[in-house]
């Protein structure tokens, strides 16, 4: 198993420039022009199936059985039957960064275990929306059977989401919803909830003060409740959100920011809540190249390496987990059903699964929310170990 992700991670490091590899059920490879003249990064992958859950015990608070138990019903539903003849689906990540790991290691599985290709994607251009659109452009205009992606603004991709729905794609969002358009499900944690549980973390560990958001993208539904999340625990608190500082996914924008933040605010700024997996490292070296250690707190989202690194060394105090691996696998799984049973059978056996989101229905497979600190640490390796992962 370790020989396998060991050469997954760097089959992963080393895709760049256009489009890159697409790998067929025997596993060979091709070349694959996806988008004209913007850089893509894109690779298929077979790798080895998921450790066996006597790996991961149930009782381990961090093992997410309920997904496990989804995956397994999707997999009893279309047992023996093949998805449609030529059959091909997409997983299109918001940006190329080690958060996505987990996800592409998920999606590998999945496309292993179905036989079925499953490109992973992700823009790397400097205007990733638009890069995202024309690529999601892209996938509906060369007839995918399915495509799942992280919106970067909730709202632009609403019409080819239509489009390509009207000519019978399957249409999933993952990680950062497309709210009110014609996506058939999203898969991925509430970020309100996300957002609340970082805020109770900061209200138990910090108690008062002023407190710095270190964020991506300002559009993305993913940011936006995380942001509403904290401001609605903090309401009535002696604790404040005081601004929430945009970096567009450049991980030295946020170093900036957090640099600036504490020479803007001094012994007055209590901590940091980081909304993307990144700005959470960024924060964590600013505090240490200020000699803060321990003074200025950091309750960040996601769990990179990084971040535990730094949460080992005592500069992060609280991680808030989102299941990644299981946006990729769930994915997978998710539209092969479709394709097989179609969207509204696949719906009706996740519904158990589902959140109720009031006008749009049950259409969130809510994915769930991880809170680590130091004490639960070990704890969260040993299952991220259980599934053959280093961080999600």
């Amino acid at each position: 198993m370790k020989h396998h992700l060991r050469t997954f991670l760097l089959a992963l490091m080393a895709v760049t420039l256009l489009s890159l590899v697409a790998c067929s059920s025997g596993g060979q490879t091709t070349v694959e022009t996806v988008v004209e003249t913007v850089t893509v990064v894109q690779t298929v992958v077979a790798t080895a199936a998921a450790p066996e859950a006597a790996t991961a015990p149930e009782n381990n608070p961090y093992r997410p059985n309920e997904l496990f138990t989804a995956v397994a019903d999707l997999k009893a539903a279309t047992a023996g039957q093949s998805a449609p003849a030529g059959s091909k689906f997409a997983f299109l990540a918001n940006n190329l960064s080690p958060f996505w790991t987990a996800a592409q290691i998920g999606v590998g599985r999945a496309s292993s275990e179905l036989g079925v290709p499953i490109a992973f994607q992700a823009p790397t251009a400097s205007d990733l929306l638009s890069q995202q659109l024309s690529m999601l452009e892209t996938f509906v205009n060369d007839g995918y059977t399915g495509v799942t992606f992280s919106a970067i603004d909730r709202e632009a991709p609403a019409s080819i989401i239509e489009r390509a729905v009207g000519q019978g794609t399957i249409m999933l969002t993952m990680d950062s919803d497309a709210t009110g358009s014609d996506r058939a499900m999203y898969i991925g944690m509430s970020d309100y909830d996300a957002g609340r549980a970082a805020a109770e973390a900061a209200l138990e560990i910090i108690g008062e003060g002023k407190v710095v958001g270190l964020v991506g993208f300002a559009t993305a539904q993913n940011a936006q409740d995380r942001i509403r999340g904290v401001n609605d625990v903090f309401a009535g608190t002696k604790m404040e959100l005081v601004e929430v500082l945009i970096d567009d996914i450049k991980p030295e924008v946020a170093l900036s920011n957090a640099q600036t933040s504490i020479q803007k605010y001094g012994d007055d700024l209590a901590g940091f809540i980081t909304f993307y997996s990144y700005d959470g490292p960024a924060a964590c070296q600013a505090i240490k190249q200020a000699g803060l250690i321990g003074q200025v707190k950091l309750i960040a989202f996601d769990a990179e390496p990084e971040t535990q690194a730094c949460m080992e060394e005592g500069v992060v105090q609280a991680m808030i987990g989102q299941r990644v691996y299981f946006y990729g696998y769930l994915a997978g799984y998710v539209m092969h059903a479709m394709s097989v049973l179609g969207v509204e059978k696949t719906m009706e056996i996740l519904a158990p699964y589902l959140d109720d989101l009031g006008d749009e229905g049950k259409i969130r497979l809510n994915t769930g929310v991880d809170v680590i600190k130091a004490e639960s640490l070990d704890l969260y390796k040993q299952y991220l170990d259980s599934v053959g992962i280093a961080s999600q």
